[in-house]
């Protein structure tokens, strides 16, 4: 028997072998498939990268790094700058088909996609594959601001906050911003009983106060809420604007008086509901900032 001792390293020698023909190969068909052209910013047909990934023979890393590094080149390139990255999203999609599990990809170019090509659904396209592949906080923080940005999807953008906030090595700020996101949903309900769920499994003294604050603001900005929905309803049967919250339990449009945090009541003011417990409006605003319109390729005009 001892006359095999060198088997293993015969087959760690041919697997090696393989796996360096298998970068050539592949380093070959990207010299050929990625030259940028110049007009379009296209990159030609590319490869299937779930076959390439088999065929890959394990090495499916080296081989996705290899079309990493192309389309980090392609990002870069004043060709397909000037052209509006067209080839962005395929490019991202065969990196992350060759390694489903490459974080740096769906990172990078889930931000690439929305902001440098100005295409916010391919950016969720990508994030979304990230996280059906991966656990990694940062990956649904993305997508729930993508959706809060260029969508205005409050809803969608706290779940994403949420799931975001509950994987490990997450901000503290999260639970409070996806309480916030909700109420802007107009789902202050679902915010309180998570505010009342994150209360009850912590100890941190600041952070209970955070919460505590936070569940007073999303009690009152509820009530409120609750009471403008009922002045609408009687001003468009009446025309008549109600100068107190009974004249709505009168009309039958609210079930019982809400008090607030404090047991005190609500007023109305101005044609609409007040509270005298000092508390924090919880809108979201995008500061003026608006999301920007996929830009139209740009194209240089050559002197003959």
């Amino acid at each position: 028997m001892r006359r095999w001792f060198w088997l293993p390293d015969l087959l760690l020698l041919c697997g090696l072998m393989m796996a360096a023909l298998g970068a050539h190969g592949i380093n070959q068909v990207l010299e050929s498939r990625m030259k940028v052209e110049t007009a379009s910013g296209d990159v030609g047909p590319l490869p299937n990268g779930k076959i390439l990934r088999v065929f890959s023979l394990g090495f499916d890393r080296v081989a996705a790094d290899l079309f990493w590094i192309r389309t980090v080149y392609y990002m870069g390139d004043e060709h397909s700058t000037a052209a509006g990255y067209p080839a962005a999203e395929r490019l991202a999609e065969l990196v992350t088909d060759i390694d489903p599990t490459f974080q740096t990809v769906y990172i990078v170019m889930g931000s690439g996609l929305e902001g440098l090509v100005g295409d916010p659904a391919a950016g969720r396209r990508l994030l979304e594959k990230g996280i059906r592949n991966l656990s990694y906080w940062k990956l649904n923080f993305l997508l729930g601001f993508n959706y809060f940005f260029h969508e205005q999807d409050y809803a969608n953008a706290a779940e994403q906050m949420r799931l975001a906030a509950e994987q490990p090595g997450s901000p503290p700020y999260l639970p409070l911003l996806v309480t916030r996101l909700y109420a802007a949903a107009g789902e202050p309900q679902t915010a309180m009983l998570l505010v009342r769920a994150r209360l009850e499994n912590s100890r941190d003294v600041q952070e209970r106060e955070a919460l505590q604050e936070r569940y007073r603001d999303l009690w009152i900005h509820r009530d409120l809420a609750l009471i403008d929905a009922a002045i609408a309803q009687l001003k468009a049967k009446t025309g008549r604007t109600p100068v107190k919250v009974t004249e709505l339990l009168s009309a039958g449009l609210l079930a019982a008086e809400p008090v607030d945090p404090r047991g005190g009541k609500y007023e109305i003011r101005d044609g609409h509901a007040a509270c005298l417990v000092p508390h924090e409006k919880l809108k979201i605003k995008l500061g003026g900032l608006k999301p920007s319109p996929k830009k139209p390729p740009v194209t240089e005009e050559r002197k003959p």
